[in-house]
């Protein structure tokens, strides 16, 4: 038997190395993409990719520019030829329709209506709507060129066979190179029709034989398939403007102000909000008295926009160049007492900036300071609310407002009046990726009670595997240490209940569960533990059945009874296999999810995983935050198997191994 040399043993380890690393990135996908969209926000979903957006570290605004996924790619069925050929000329055909349009559109738009970004979203579209056949030649100029080429002779010489019926049937008309397929089926009927026409018109000077067959379209195609070799291949390409033409056409006025809308990055304040104690208590101080906003300190002005924008409001034009905070206030009246006073909405619009806004509120001679600042992350119109705090929520709330906290003393004490004061913070590139990333997870540790579920699951985890662990392997060893009447029938009897659907015994149990007055509390997800799992059972009797008999023996000999017997002889060689329970007795709680389903109401005692089902009931649609939900859900369990996977495979392995 020939040896392997060490040369064909490295490279069998290289091999099996580079498999297995190749079998883990492949199994790892799923949770990479899991990470990677949880640093999103929804705008960043469709078209799906990998990496997330980085804010950009804006230092002026407003500006314009579109998102990342907002890219002009080629549409499918357009080869990449014409693609290249068209693209700049449309890109030039739609600016110069934008700035022919000027007139027409607001007049703030004017110093951003040659950006390229504005034409890309323009362009980006407008591509949906435009036909395939636009992308390539003109179906009538190729069919002109093919009819020129129809003359007597061809026809003559192509009949021959054509009109043979010994001849054999004919070949498909190839497609050129540079024409897509359904380009080229369209191309391929105008220039067919065109060529039967000629033929038809070139009557007179054909036999008479032949006027019958005519208007044949095997005889067209054959003609077509003649002349196509020495067709030159510009004659199929694109012609840019012609194409760059059809979309400066579709390019109007109310398009324009569309794409505007989500390229110009702009942020504003406009409306304030006072909500009381009572539903009905709700004062819009700014809807009758309009803007009233001012910048007491930083590099920025005010602008206000009525016209042109979806939602009136006063825009921030700011820079960052010299000073990294600019302030932003104002005086609103206010109807209700400080006390009767809940909530203080401000609605803004974001430029995507990711830029800090730090509130400051004062009444009555008394200061209040935000605890969490909000973020202009969006595009969009925004909404922050802060709450008061003196007033005291329930914990169980999902909270969709920021705190405020009492800082102090104000100079301000206006009667019926409230002062606002909004710092505007500038954050670096790096800081405004941080809080981007860390969004979806701070909203979720802020609108749900973490902790609390976090603590229930904790306990839940806790409690099923000390009960796994005792009932499962004092039944174990009941099955495989000891001898008593009818054993070998229990085991199987116990076996044969793996055999039965837990969807069966659901209901009976409920039922049971119900009656016994444990609905709506915790026993009766742990209590059962105790009892043990048939699978479990089934694993430690295996193992324990590979312990040799002389172990215990010795252990009688030296007075142990089988209690002593299972405590110090048999659970330390046991632990491989008890590990191995304890992290599927964690994975199958921590991941339950039907059982507190069933028997809890009270969200008090929810644990995590039926916590995170009503967030996502809550925001359904938000993928972001539902993946960093999810985030949180798998991290525990990731982190248990990298600390405990030798134990986990040790004692899978050694199961059932004799001595």
């Amino acid at each position: 038997m020939r040896r392997i040399t060490k040369y064909e043993r490295g490279a069998r380890r290289v091999f099996l190395h580079a498999v297995l690393i190749l079998g883990s990135f492949v199994f790892a996908i799923p949770f990479i993409w899991l990470f990677s969209t949880s640093f999103k926000v929804p705008d960043e979903m469709y078209p799906p990719r990998w990496i997330p957006e980085i804010p950009d570290g804006v230092v002026e605004s407003p500006y314009i520019s579109l998102r990342e996924n907002e890219v002009v790619m080629r549409p499918s069925g357009v080869s990449a030829e014409n693609w290249e050929r068209a693209k700049d000329p449309i890109r030039e055909a739609i600016m110069e329709r934008i700035v022919e349009l000027a007139d027409d559109l607001p007049e703030f738009y004017r110093p951003y209506l040659t950006e390229p970004d504005l034409t890309d979203g323009v362009f980006i579209r407008l591509i949906p709507r435009a036909p395939r056949w636009i992308f390539a030649a003109p179906p009538q100029t190729v069919a002109a060129w093919f009819a020129e080429r129809v003359d007597v002779p061809l026809i003559t010489e192509v009949s021959v066979f054509v009109f043979d019926p010994h001849a054999d049937p004919l070949d498909p008309i190839p497609q050129p190179e540079t024409v897509g397929r359904d380009n080229w089926a369209r191309q391929l009927e105008v220039v067919q029709a065109s060529v039967t026409a000629r033929t038809v018109n070139l009557a007179p000077e054909l036999p008479e034989h032949l006027h019958e067959h005519l208007d044949d379209s095997n005889l067209a195609k054959a003609l077509i398939k003649e002349i196509i070799e020495e067709a030159p291949e510009e004659l199929f390409e694109v012609v840019p403007e012609f194409t760059a033409a059809w979309f400066a056409d579709r390019v109007d006025v109310e398009l324009v102000e569309e794409v505007f809308d989500t390229v110009y990055r702009r942020a504003a304040v406009s409306h304030v909000m006072l909500q009381g104690w009572d539903v009905l208590a709700l004062e819009e101080p700014t809807q009758e008295n309009g803007f009233d906003w001012e910048v007491i300190s930083g590099d920025a002005t005010l602008v206000l926009r009525e016209e042109g924008v979806p939602r009136p409001g006063q825009e921030i034009h700011y820079s960052f160049a010299n000073e990294r905070v600019v302030e932003l206030q104002t005086t609103v009246p206010m109807e209700m007492s400080l006390k009767e006073l809940r909530d203080v909405s401000i609605q803004v619009h974001g430029d995507r900036s990711w830029h800090a806004v730090h509130p400051v509120i004062e009444a009555e001679g008394r200061r209040f300071e935000g605890v969490q600042p909000g973020y202009l992350g969006s595009d969009r119109n925004q909404e922050f609310t802060w709450r008061m705090p003196f007033v005291e929520d329930d914990p169980l709330m999902m909270q969709t407002w920021f705190n405020l906290r009492e800082a102090g003393t104000s100079d301000f004490e206006e009667g019926n009046a409230l002062r606002i004061t909004l710092a505007l913070t500038y954050q670096s590139r790096p800081v405004a990726t941080w809080n981007k990333f860390l969004d979806n997870y701070r909203t979720v540790a802020e609108m749900v009670p973490l902790f609390t579920y976090i603590r229930n699951s904790v306990f839940l985890v806790v409690m099923n595997i000390a009960g796994q662990l005792i009932g499962s392997s004092l039944v174990a060893f009941a099955f495989a240490r000891l001898r008593w009447p009818g054993r070998d029938a229990c085991f199987i009897f116990v076996l044969a209940t793996l055999m039965i659907p837990p969807q069966v015994t659901m209901i009976p149990v409920f039922l049971i569960v119900k009656n016994i007055g444990w609905y709506n509390t915790l026993y009766p997800l742990w209590v059962p533990a105790f009892f043990g799992s048939p699978f479990f059972i089934f694993l430690l009797r295996q193992f324990m059945k590979g312990i040799p008999t002389d172990l215990e023996d010795s252990a009688k000999i030296d007075g142990c009874g089988y209690l002593g017997i299972y405590t110090r002889v048999i659970l330390p060689l046991i632990k491989p296999a008890l590990a191995t329970i304890g992290i599927f007795t964690f994975i199958m709680i921590w991941n339950e999810f039907m059982m507190p389903l069933i028997y809890l109401s009270d969200q008090e005692l929810y644990p995590l995983s039926l916590g995170l089902f009503a967030l996502q009931a809550f925001q359904a649609g938000n993928f972001g935050l539902m993946m960093a939900a999810s985030v949180l859900m798998t991290m525990p369990v990731i982190i248990l198997f990298f600390v405990a996977q030798r134990q986990f495979i040790q004692g899978i392995a050694l199961t059932g191994m004799k001595n």
